[in-house]
């Protein structure tokens, strides 16, 4: 495992009385696989905005590399290798799936080829099944080049099946040394993927550690798990 790549320090966020983040602090190392999870509310999507340029906090600080990207634009954070995919689906729906790529790289070829989207490159983006959309999506902030990789709910809204592909691809970047933070609420899936997780809840860090002692934690089966896991 290399050094730090981001570090979080009593990042904060409000809206008017409204508190979505509280004082949260992680680090991140390269090539970690890191799940992020808590009820909804709990500040996921907040901290992910913010840490992708879509929001600033109220205050803390965020360092990627060592350098303070606190107010930095999102097309800034691209360029410095952050990037990032949204809950809702972002991709350009009324060109091919090749097309999608070519607006950005010319990498097009190599990464459908990865991603298993290789025949289904003349396919209008908008008849692709959710699966191979959500592959789509992946790929194009893939094609940035990013040295660190947000994931916001991959796997939302996916069958089975689709789930299990979409966990290969996510594999095979792991084996590639991609270092990632993925959002989730389908715990197996999450929880096959990452070697640590932070639970988020009412914008509290509250609790840090491993899958397995995530599942067996009190205080995170009171606000958010609810249910014995080992028994799902």
């Amino acid at each position: 495992m290399c050094g730090s790549m981001l570090q979080v320090k009593n990042l904060t966020k409000k809206f008017g009385e409204l508190e979505a983040l509280n004082n949260v602090s992680f680090k991140l190392k390269e090539q970690e696989c890191l799940g992020i999870i808590g009820p909804n509310g709990a500040g996921k999507t907040t901290l992910f905005n913010i840490l992708s340029g879509f929001m600033k906090p109220t205050s803390g600080s965020i360092k990627f590399y060592g350098k303070d990207i606190v107010g930095k634009k999102p097309h800034v954070l691209v360029k410095l290798g952050l990037s990032r995919t949204f809950q809702v689906i972002r991709v350009f729906k009324n060109i091919t799936v090749f097309e999608n790529f070519s607006v950005i790289t010319d990498r097009g070829e190599e990464l459908l080829k990865e991603l298993g989207l290789w025949e289904k490159r003349g396919y209008l983006a908008k008849d692709l099944p959710q699966g191979d959309l959500r592959r789509l999506n992946i790929g194009m902030a893939l094609a940035t080049n990013p040295k660190l990789l947000l994931l916001d709910e991959p796997f939302s809204g996916l069958s089975p099946k689709e789930g299990a592909e979409l966990g290969t691809n996510i594999e095979k970047l792991k084996v590639k040394n991609m270092t990632m933070i993925l959002i989730e609420h389908q715990l197996r899936e999450l929880f096959g993927i990452v070697k640590r997780v932070i639970v988020l809840n009412y914008g509290r860090l509250v609790f840090e550690g491993t899958p397995e002692e995530v599942i067996k934690d009190k205080r995170v089966i009171d606000v958010y798990l609810g249910v014995d896991y080992e028994s799902t």
